[in-house]
């Protein structure tokens, strides 16, 4: 599994439950199991490219399921989600160092998006065009984690 500079506390499968259940979402399996196991955090490899190759950046910092720091899954779903500023099957999951988001398809497939969040205009969705594909599956995703 990823090594990373710091995590935060565990979580039961529990705690994973309670959220997908406020939420009304179903997380992908692979997904579930790096909560349980790190519950988000900084990773040691953090650097990723979209498949089209048009950005590179990293990823700073993991979202946990946590009431422990601001930077959680659940202020974020409420931001980005409810707020309609993401299309509302991407999950933020994750930061990168300009406040860009990595996002989680919970939809069904479980892609991983980067969402340039430098062209989001007030009161409209992020357009199409910002969102990237990086990977085919969240497991991928960590797998494919480098350092520059």
């Amino acid at each position: 599994m990823i090594q990373f500079e710091y995590s935060y506390k565990p979580l039961a499968s529990e705690d994973i439950r309670n959220f997908e259940n406020k939420y009304g979402i179903t997380l992908p399996d692979d997904y579930k199991k790096f909560l349980l196991h790190s519950n988000g955090g900084k990773p040691v490899k953090r650097r990723f490219k979209t498949v089209d190759g048009t950005i590179t950046t990293s990823i700073m910092l993991f979202f946990p399921i946590a009431e422990e720091t601001e930077s959680n899954l659940q202020s974020f779903y409420n931001q980005y989600n409810l707020g309609k500023i993401v299309p509302s099957n991407l999950l933020p999951i994750g930061i990168d160092p300009a406040d860009s988001l990595i996002c989680l398809d919970i939809d069904g497939d479980g892609k991983i998006y980067f969402c340039d969040m430098d062209y989001f205009e007030e009161d409209n969705e992020l357009k199409d065009e910002y969102v990237k594909l990086v990977s085919e599956s969240f497991l991928m995703f960590l797998n494919n984690l480098y350092t520059s």
